[in-house]
């Protein structure tokens, strides 16, 4: 064996007898660490014969010749997926609700892949890998749609395209898996007379709501920090927002004075909070943007900053830039998940059963096109980052402007010009 080929050694027993079926320990020396100085050694125990132990040897150097990571040679998905986890933590360049939800999926993943070798995932292994997800939902008498089955996808691709930067593994298998499609998302949208009926249950509902702050204050119970009332008023003043506006959950909550406008009627989308009560800037540039509001809006806006100043004075906080719009009792943010519930009983109570908030903001753009706005002005408003992604989402908003635009052709072609104008057409 020529110097530098490696070591094949035959494993026996304590007892000085061989195994049998063979059993051979794989030594190579593949140089010293430029770091730790030390002599970076790869050890392994083959099963077979002599002959078999000496293309396993070849394999492990080749693989080492070709630029693969001598760590990934035993490393499991389940190391290496809780490693690139660990990694995203620590470079905060994702949000908490994001990496609280790929860890979750990540650990379901390892259900499956935990203990497989990442250099044994294949293509097959993959495809393998959504099928008996499939499978099991069933047996559980639940069921895994398509989408969520695509984001599995998408994460697994992400990790172990990592994998592969990494020089652990050399494919990525996922590429060569076709993506679950995503099903196509049902987008509710009010219709105009709908949206006036919303409107009055949000008058209806702010007046009782004020009425609600008066009486509770009265009947206080002297909680120096605490002012009952004040977080219904500001539910309802973001029901009122995210119509006339089509913001977000996360971009009305995380609203604050200083971005209200007054004098231009405008508001300024800065940050957002997510369900996790983070606060943090919108996820494109596209997002941070001016909408204009309507008087009526802005009018109910001035009304509730000087009644919430009033009411905040009470128990000690002085309102400012930095103070939220719609407000908990104790003048914080209001959580989110309250919100949501708050929103689902408000819908149910006044006829509007199963329709969410983000909805509002369906209704928004689907109105706004329908009625001719140009979609560039729609995309400014809702904070997309292209016109095209807008009329993807709200392409089904156009049948009135198509059958206008039939009418239109339909008139141009039926209608036979007059001799006089074709002999002009023809001069000029």
């Amino acid at each position: 064996m020529a110097k530098g080929d490696g070591s094949i050694t035959e494993v026996k027993r304590s007892n000085g007898k061989s195994f049998d079926p063979k059993h051979w320990r794989i030594c190579l020396s593949l140089g010293t660490d430029p770091i730790s100085k030390k002599r970076i050694k790869v050890q392994t125990v083959f099963e077979g014969t002599k002959m078999e132990a000496r293309k396993e040897r070849d394999r492990l150097k080749a693989e080492h010749e070709s630029g693969l990571s001598v760590a990934g040679e035993k490393m499991t998905f389940a190391e290496f997926a809780s490693q690139w986890h660990e990694a995203r933590e620590i470079a905060a360049e994702v949000g908490l609700t994001r990496l609280k939800r790929e860890k979750s999926m990540m650990d379901e993943l390892c259900k499956y892949l935990g203990t497989v070798r990442l250099r044994d995932i294949t293509p097959q292994t993959v495809e393998s890998l959504f099928t008996q997800m499939r499978k099991d939902k069933a047996a559980a008498g639940k069921k895994i749609s398509s989408t969520t089955l695509n984001m599995y996808h998408k994460l697994l691709k992400q990790i172990l395209g990592k994998a592969v930067d990494y020089d652990l593994i050399l494919k990525n298998p996922v590429a060569k898996v076709k993506a679950p499609k995503c099903a196509t998302a049902q987008r509710r949208s009010l219709s105009a007379e709908e949206a006036h009926d919303l409107i009055d249950a949000i008058d209806k509902t702010e007046a009782e709501a004020y009425e609600e702050l008066a009486a509770k204050q009265r009947r206080s119970n002297n909680e120096p920090s605490r002012l009952q009332g004040m977080s219904r008023v500001s539910k309802v003043i973001a029901a009122r927002i995210g119509l006339a506006t089509g913001m977000r959950r996360g971009e009305v909550i995380g609203l604050t004075w200083g971005c209200v406008d007054f004098e231009h009627s405008r508001i300024r989308v800065m940050q957002s909070v997510t369900v996790l009560n983070e606060t943090k800037p919108p996820k494109s540039e596209a997002g941070k943007r001016l909408i204009t509001v309507d008087s009526n809006t802005m009018f109910h806006l001035k009304v509730w900053k000087a009644r919430q100043a009033i009411e905040l004075d009470k128990i000690c906080i002085e309102q400012g830039d930095a103070t939220p719009v719609c407000c908990s009792d104790t003048g914080d943010i209001i959580n989110p998940n309250n919100f949501s519930r708050w929103w689902r009983e408000f819908a149910e109570d006044n006829g509007f059963t199963g329709l969410k908030y983000h909805e509002l903001r369906h209704t928004q753009a689907s109105q706004l096109i329908a009625s001719g706005m140009d979609v560039k002005t729609v995309q400014h408003r809702l904070g997309h980052a292209s016109a095209t992604l807008t009329m993807n989402l709200y392409a089904h908003a156009l049948p009135e402007n198509d059958d206008r635009a039939a009418e239109c052709i339909g008139k141009l072609l039926s209608s036979k010009p007059e001799a006089s104008e074709i002999s002009t057409r023809k001069t000029a």
